[in-house]
């Protein structure tokens, strides 16, 4: 392995020449094509940081110096290519190797107003460059990455600088664009990995984590000025998202670059003005504002691919803790809930779905009104066995229990499916449901109806159990004779709570926690029944044998007293 020199000033051009020669050969041995990439690199790096080697800058004008330009700049291309094909085969040395060409290899950009080659230039990340590695990443073979790499990609580049966080965002929104416009690669397996590295990107979560250098790869300096064309940019990169919606668009450009607009808008107010003018002397990735945007569109641009089931499931997870209460626009991503719930209506996918739809439709103002519907027909005994179930109660609760201006027809409608569908459903489910029930009869009475109906002779029941529109179910016109089922149920508990359902004590008691009756299966329950003081006795008689006394083999093994 060639040995270098802490310096390549003192070096001739020839010799980094041969050096480089040297070292752009492949070796077969894997550690040793690891470390001779790595020692390309040094030298890359030195040479960039003794000013031999630029990015983003004019080639010089001697044709010597153009010729070692295009030398240096084509035979890094050429590592770059090779640690992308080993990034592919999943090798952790090349992964970081490749971030510190990345750290190696930024972008010079002289400060605005000044067009002199002696100018004060700072530098910043090279976003070629990060879109290869994460190009490289896509097309791993593995469907997920392994805990490892996992914890190297987020611990070590994602989560300690927020101009690699800002400018990933961007990569990713154009990488997904890019897939989703090229149909022959708009695979399942692009999509799942760019969701992957979509929700390892930590976000700020206020404007005083973007405050200090030290959290910077490449920290800003204090006297630059960022080119005012930045957002501009940016927005038109962003058309292909953002397109169905003009006023947003629109109030995105008078954001970024709208100094016009606001000398004639706000020329009477002089605090805005003064907040606009130090907010744009801060780079983009110093930007609260910015940042949000960039989430928000990386997110729109992933969610349009074709997510196979289990990423669909993770995005309906992640969403609405992690991006909707963070976004600038959480509306735009109603359609994607709709979509999800209209291909998967039945299953875990549904209840997400609808859960994430019913969080737009009381935080954000989202007009959904086939939503109760929708619910009413995942009420099925099917959902009570599912592993989902839990979630599904919690959706049932916040809806059903919170919404105080249900009408009648509708609350009774939920109400008889439900006792309909628990009288199929283990003792856990048929817990909740006896304690929903009861607690819906409490917060409608216009409901009670339903268990106050006696009639003398056998009655028909009304209830279309088969409908699912809640309005054509006629549950009105029945009644909850599955109490009656209920009461004489084996498990002692459901038995009780069914017993209580519809009398005056109960109207007096305070409302069931229904947080307490979801969790609860089969396991949970009989961890109750044995840590309960009261013990059933087991026999009547003490056994004098091993076989019963009608046995032919009675008297054969006695059991001795001790």
């Amino acid at each position: 392995m060639t040995v270098l020199s802490s310096s390549l000033s003192d070096t001739s051009p020839a010799e980094v020449s041969k050096q480089i020669k040297a070292l752009i050969k492949e070796l077969p041995e894997i550690r040793a094509d690891a470390a001779r990439l790595d020692d390309l690199r040094r030298i890359f790096t030195r040479l960039e940081a003794e000013g031999e080697l630029s990015f983003g800058t004019p080639p010089p004008k001697s044709p010597v110096a153009a010729k070692w330009h295009a030398f240096l700049h084509k035979s890094h291309k050429t590592m770059v290519s090779q640690l992308c094909d080993r990034v592919q085969l999943g090798r952790h040395s090349a992964i970081r190797c490749l971030w510190g060409v990345i750290a190696g290899s930024p972008l010079t950009k002289q400060q605005q107003g000044n067009s002199s080659s002696s100018s004060p230039s700072y530098k910043y990340m090279n976003v070629d460059l990060l879109q290869k590695w994460m190009r490289a990443m896509i097309r791993q073979e593995s469907t997920y990455m392994d805990n490892g790499m996992k914890n190297m990609v987020e611990g070590e580049f994602f989560r300690p600088f927020r101009d690699v966080q800002y400018y990933s965002l961007g990569s990713i929104t154009a990488l997904a664009t890019a897939a989703y416009n090229n149909e022959g690669c708009n695979d399942q397996k692009t999509a799942e990995k760019l969701l992957e590295l979509l929700m390892m990107v930590p976000v700020p979560s206020s404007d005083e984590d973007l405050e200090g250098n030290s959290q910077y790869l490449f920290s800003p300096p204090v006297d630059a000025i960022p080119d005012e064309v930045d957002d501009a940019e940016s927005d038109e990169d962003s058309q292909a998202i953002e397109e169905e919606s003009d006023e947003d668009s629109s109030d995105d450009e008078s954001e970024s670059d709208g100094h016009e607009q606001g000398n004639v808008t706000r020329e009477e107010s002089g605090r805005p003005q003064k907040r606009r003018k130090l907010e744009n002397r801060k780079f983009s990735f110093q930007r609260m504002r910015m940042f949000r945007r960039e989430y928000q569109k990386a997110w729109l641009a992933v969610l349009r691919l074709d997510l196979p089931v289990g990423s669909l499931k993770q995005a309906l997870h992640f969403l609405p803790k992690n991006v909707l209460s963070y976004v600038s626009h959480p509306l735009r991503f109603s359609d994607f809930f709709m979509q999800a719930y209209s291909d998967h209506e039945l299953g875990v996918i549904g209840v997400l779905a609808l859960d994430g739809l019913f969080l737009l439709m009381t935080e954000y103002g989202l007009e959904y009104p086939n939503f109760y519907k929708q619910l009413y027909k995942l009420v099925s005994a099917k959902v009570l066995y599912a592993k989902y179930r839990t979630r599904f109660f919690s959706l049932l609760n916040k809806c059903l229990i919170r919404n105080e201006m249900l009408p009648a027809y509708l609350v009774a409608a939920f109400i008889k499916r439900l006792c309909r569908c628990g009288l199929n459903a283990p003792p856990s489910a048929a817990l909740f449901v006896l304690a929903l029930v009861s607690n819906l009869l409490r917060k409608h009475p216009e409901c009670n109806c339903l268990v106050q109906r006696k009639e003398g002779t056998a009655m028909e029941d009304l209830f279309a159990a088969e409908e699912d529109d809640p309005v054509e179910c006629r549950a009105l016109q029945s009644s909850l004779w599955e109490l009656a089922v209920y009461e004489r149920h084996y498990y002692p508990a459901v038995a009780t709570l069914a017993k209580s359902i519809g009398r005056e004590e109960e109207a007096k008691a305070p409302p069931h926690i229904i947080d307490d009756f979801a969790g609860h299966t089969y396991a949970s329950l009989f961890s109750q029944e044995k840590k309960k003081k009261t013990k059933t006795a087991l026999t009547f008689k003490e056994p004098a044998s091993l076989f019963t006394e009608d046995d032919i083999f009675s008297g054969c093994l006695e059991i001795g007293s001790s």
